[in-house]
């Protein structure tokens, strides 16, 4: 009888503090809705990368090609060959800006006035013995052509790192595609004899790359993006909402009225744990069907690992929310320090972008929070179809670290309750 009457006393409570959350407008795009936000809007902006689609990027050319040169001792004025290069650019789905000169940042109308702007991105520089060098014109008093090397600069954008990259890549990639279709004309004008043989001495390696098979299906950025967003739910569904929990009654005064009541405070606290983890449920739900229906996401549903992680790790977010709560005096207080812990840890997560591309003692810190390893469980497990077996070591981290932080946090709602 005093166990039913204890459970309905739980459910009482998690009932009452759920509800609190629903009937605040606030409270529901904070705790339920901020991390679909996030989702909606990053998932638009680059959710359609790994479908194939190219991005036109824009390149400056100065083509000298046609200025007037020396060739043993003969002046040339042939843009041919530089011609070709910049028409082809203009095929390739690059936007092609044409100058006459480099220049400089403070002179209109020039390639680096433009870099300075952000019109382009790079500016490829051709020399003006584009054509005469590739078409081997430099012979010596003999008549033997001077093997010569064409040179082209290429001047990126410094204020612009990522870009520039993404530039310079691109850039490079079509250089070598030209270079390899300007050796496949040459090779056709010697002897048939040798033309195999140069082929293999202009390219002696080829190289063939594949997607490795780790999921047995297509997938796009977005699909890896949705099962990692599951991260920032435990950081704002199950954080947020722990972290104000108690704070919000204090403030309001009634956390003093439930605890003497004929109440235990342990009951307190297993119905403000059930409405917490109600909240993290629902959220996740929200995120991966939003997911479907938004975005068409390719996933595996492996229903009893995603419950038993997205649990997990909410022992340790609860854990963590329940400290805030106690140390907090008023729930103003409590909401600015779940801010000032969740903003942060949101880009440590690995949800957003991958730890690998941080410094070392970002990677080791992101490594060791409990929502990078549920980051990871559910990618491997949604995406790539993994074996329980396989997120198995992500598991027992979750499992420790959860329970770990609940019982501090525990133990703080605890030592809350004396100073009352």
């Amino acid at each position: 009888m005093k166990l039913k009457r204890t459970i309905r006393q739980v459910f009482a409570i998690a009932k009452t503090d759920f509800l609190g959350i629903v009937r605040n407008k606030t409270a529901i795009f904070f705790t339920l809705l901020f991390p679909l936000f996030f989702l909606i809007i990053i998932g638009f902006t680059f959710g359609t990368q790994g479908t194939g689609e190219t991005s036109s990027i824009h390149v400056g050319t100065v083509n000298l090609d046609g200025n007037m040169i020396d060739v043993n001792g003969t002046i040339s004025q042939n843009s041919t060959i530089g011609d070709v290069f910049v028409q082809v650019l203009k095929d390739a789905n690059f936007t092609v800006y044409e100058y006459n000169v480099y220049g400089d940042k403070d002179t209109n109308g020039t390639a680096a006035y433009d870099i300075s702007r952000g019109e382009i991105k790079i500016a490829a520089v051709l020399p003006a013995n584009f054509t005469e060098t590739l078409s081997y014109l430099y012979t010596d008093s003999s008549g033997t052509p001077i093997p010569t090397r064409a040179h082209l600069d290429l001047y990126t954008d410094p204020s612009d790192p990522t870009g520039s990259i993404i530039a310079q890549q691109s850039l490079l990639g079509f250089i070598s595609g030209f270079i390899k279709s300007y050796q496949e004309i040459a090779i056709s004008q010697l002897p048939e004899n040798l033309q195999d043989y140069a082929e293999v001495l202009a390219d002696p390696v080829t190289v063939s790359t594949s997607e490795a098979d780790v999921s047995g299906r297509q997938l796009r950025w977005i699909d890896y993006m949705v099962p990692g967003t599951l991260g920032l739910v435990l950081l704002w569904s199950g954080l947020n909402h722990a972290s104000v929990s108690i704070a919000t009654e204090r403030t309001k005064g009634t956390f003093q009225r439930m605890v003497i009541a004929p109440v235990s405070s342990i009951t307190v606290l297993a119905g403000k744990f059930i409405s917490s983890l109600a909240i993290v449920y629902i959220s996740a739900v929200i995120m991966l069907v939003s997911g479907l229906l938004l975005f068409q996401v390719n996933l595996y549903w492996n229903v009893p690992v995603i419950i038993l992680a997205i649990f997990l790790g909410a022992l340790s977010a609860i854990g963590i929310g329940l400290i805030i709560s106690s140390v907090a005096k008023n729930e103003e207080a409590a909401n600015s320090i779940a801010v000032l812990i969740s903003v942060p840890l949101q880009f440590f997560i690995g949800a957003f972008f991958p730890l690998d591309i941080m410094p070392e003692p970002a990677q080791i810190f992101g490594e060791a929070l409990p929502f990078t390893k549920l980051v990871y469980v559910m990618q491997d497990i949604m995406t790539k179809n993994l074996p329980f077996e396989a997120v198995m070591p992500e598991i027992i981290y979750l499992t420790i670290s959860g329970l770990i932080l609940f019982v501090v946090g525990i133990i703080a709602y605890r030592l809350s309750l004396k100073r009352l």
